[in-house]
């Protein structure tokens, strides 16, 4: 078999990398999931649409499977609900561990949709850091209270706060308090103040071991006309496309771009998936610009109601044939997420037929004016890629392309533009031969790119293939005291008798010192395979490595499983990873986005609402790239003056835990919690944060 690099492309989906959004977070004591910080980008995973025996632009059936993994090293079940939040399943991965459901298994008979991915640890730790207990005061005077803790065995209180109204008990003056197993006892034998008998008062906790945030991937396989169960793939398969699950974070807003639209233009046809992932009906509409000019050519609009997908076919929507273009997608308040598919069923040529690629809008408020691109062809064993140019500012944009050879040099420099608001330019690398590159991408607006490789020419199985991927949006942002993010490749498959899957994986260099990049794979049950660890040294600035399935020998056949891939020296480098199996009869490519992992920050905080003058309990906990709780961290709460605050700077417990208490008097005040990690006592914007608004206003 030839080598994968010249047998087909690999892409990667823009997923905010390591910064996400410094927006606010609010806090909802009646919801079961704590408040947490938007940095860690991988809380919940969004599919935008799974199939499920539907027919999409005149072909199909299709159908899909999603594959979930586990980059933590500690069990966690994984729930799985539509896009309205309503469960459906939920499985237990082992550390490392992976699996994939097929669309049928999700959906039974109903038709496909959107998808939320929530992990959490299994095992003796607190699902809530911090719990508050309404209990009465028994009677006579100076005796104990008991409360039934729902925490495992062996997860021990740490902190108690007592109140009634207003009033703010003290220990060890007022009460003491106790566990025995999970009974909390509050003693009032000290025999200071307590509440009346037969009144209700309130007790906050705060737990030691509170469990751990899954650090979770997922890859959505496409396929038509015949179902998969396994993510496999085969002679039954006319065509083949995917892509990867992204954070919500990353995929869900208010107004989305998508980066190309075709009505049959050369054969191409699109079909935008809309689905609401909010709780409310949402008015949508799909605005198309031409191009090149940009101009607003129709508008489409539809009810979506919770948890529903618009599957926006543009042919049948009346856009006239050859048109092509952009679209962005918007709904005042709402929470959407979209994916786009184009298929080409006809060719105007004749031959090939039958390709199909999958891109993914993205919110706009998400995209930068750098873009990277792992991967380009030139005539390379007759692969070619073209870029597509979106401006999605509100002016016109110039745009600069770099283009890199695998060995970091410079190719050469090309100019677009000025490309007008809401279209495109394209611009395709030439040159004599056949060369693989890389490129960065820099506009004067923000901008997202569409990179479409294809194989219309030459001979064998691969004729007729078809990948898509996105610009990977950038320029990378690095917090001081950071190890490089973990890439993580959630499907990663080796041919054998299961069938003649194979994945790779392209490591883009896109820092200014040569990269050390060390990889380990892992399989289903998620036991570390040969050749983990695989080193990869020396990847030069700008350049670029292929890491392909059948080309390491130690990897057992029908390999199926995840990689993780850790930049311990130079960099930072970005990834992109593709699939595809020449049994399939026409196209058989898929492309996902390789996810990014890096330390997180969950912060709990405890009721206070309309209890002026008493304590509020927030437990801030710490893990890094793969979940391990790290211990002896510095945590800072920090909120205006007026407020007092106990025991910040805090340091966290041997579980990656701290406590601290903070309280106002009759006021409503922001408090912002971070981890220090250059202990230099501030709360530095780079730093790992959440601001919440407390109020003790009576």
């Amino acid at each position: 078999m030839k080598h994968w690099s010249r047998r087909f492309g690999v892409v990667l989906l823009a997923l905010g990398l390591l910064v996400a959004s410094s927006a606010p977070v609010t806090a909802n004591w009646s919801a079961p999931t704590p408040t947490a910080s938007l940095w860690d980008i991988d809380e919940q995973l969004v599919v935008p649409y799974l199939p499920n025996n539907e027919t999409l632009a005149g072909t199909g059936p299709w159908h899909g499977t999603v594959t979930v993994a586990n980059a933590s090293n500690f069990p966690v079940t994984v729930d799985i609900a539509k896009a309205d939040g309503s469960p459906i399943t939920s499985v237990n991965l082992p550390g490392n561990g992976s699996t994939t459901l097929a669309a049928g298994t999700l959906f039974g008979s109903s038709p496909g949709g959107g998808l939320l991915l929530s992990g959490r640890e299994q095992g003796g730790c607190a699902s809530q850091a911090v719990q508050e207990f309404t209990k009465t005061r028994g009677t006579p005077a100076n005796t104990a209270d008991t409360i039934a803790l729902p925490v495992p065995s062996g997860v021990n209180v740490t902190q108690v706060v007592v109140s009634q109204g207003t009033t703010l008990y003290a220990a060890p003056a007022d009460y003491t308090f106790s566990q025995v197993g999970t009974t909390l006892n509050i003693s009032w034998a000290p025999g200071g103040a307590e509440p009346a008998g037969g009144s209700a008062y309130s007790v906050q906790v705060a737990y030691d071991f509170p469990c751990r945030p899954a650090r979770l991937s997922a890859a959505v396989k496409l396929m038509a006309p015949a179902p998969s169960t396994n993510g496999r793939t085969s002679s039954t398969h006319l065509m083949v496309s995917g892509y990867a699950g992204l954070s919500r974070a990353s995929a869900v807003g208010s107004t989305l771009v998508a980066p190309i639209a075709q009505a049959n233009y050369s054969g191409w046809k699109t079909v935008l998936h809309v689905t609401n992932v909010g709780s409310t009906l949402c008015s949508v509409t799909v605005k198309l610009y031409q191009h090149p000019s940009g101009t607003q050519t129709h508008t489409l609009t539809q009810a979506v109601a919770a948890g529903a997908t618009w599957n926006l076919d543009l042919v049948a929507a009346g856009v006239p044939n050859n048109w092509l273009g952009t679209a962005r997608i918007e709904g005042v308040g709402c929470q959407l997420t979209a994916s786009i598919d184009r298929i080409k069923p006809t060719q105007p040529w004749g031959t090939p037929v039958n390709m199909a690629l999958t891109n993914l809008a993205l919110p706009a408020g998400s995209l930068t004016s750098t873009v990277y691109v792992p991967l380009v062809f030139q005539a390379y064993f007759d692969w070619n890629t073209g870029l597509a140019v979106t401006n999605a500012g509100g002016v016109p944009a110039t745009v600069t392309i770099n283009y890199y050879g695998t060995n970091g040099n410079l190719i050469t420099t090309k100019s677009l533009g000025p490309i007008a608001s809401n279209s495109m330019d394209f611009d395709y690398l030439s040159g004599s031969g056949g060369q693989l590159a890389q490129a960065v991408i820099t506009s004067t607006q923000p901008i997202i790119v569409s990179v479409d490789a294809v194989k219309y020419t030459g001979g064998g199985a691969d004729v007729g293939q078809a990948l898509t991927s996105m610009g990977i949006n950038g320029p990378l942002t690095l917090t001081p005291g950071l190890p490089m993010p973990l890439l993580r490749v959630p499907l990663f498959q080796k041919q054998g008798s299961s069938g003649n899957d194979n994945s790779g994986i392209q490591l883009f260099n896109v820092g200014g010192a040569a990269a050390t990049v060390t990889l380990d794979f892992f399989d289903a049950s998620g036991a570390p395979q040969p050749p983990s660890p695989l080193t990869v040294p020396g990847i030069a600035p700008n350049g670029a490595v292929t890491i392909y399935a059948p080309s390491q020998a130690p990897l057992p056949a029908n390999f199926q499983g995840q990689v993780r891939a850790a930049v311990t020296a130079g960099g930072p480098v970005v990834a992109i990873t593709n699939n595809v199996n020449y049994d399939v009869q026409a196209d058989g490519s898929a492309a996902f986005n390789v996810a990014t992992g890096q330390r997180a920050l969950r912060v709990d905080f405890g009721k206070v609402a309309n209890k002026s003058g008493v304590d509020t309990i927030i437990v801030a906990q710490t893990v890094d790239e793969n979940g391990v709780q790290m211990p002896a961290q510095q945590i800072l709460v920090q909120g205006p003056a007026g407020l007092t605050i106990t025991t910040s700077p805090a340091f966290t417990n041997m579980f990656g835990a701290a406590t601290v208490l903070v309280k106002g008097t009759n006021t409503t005040a922001p408090v912002t919690v971070c981890w220090d990690l250059n202990t230099n006592g501030n709360c530095d914007p780079t730093e790992p944060q959440v601001m919440q608004s407390l109020s003790w206003a009576p």
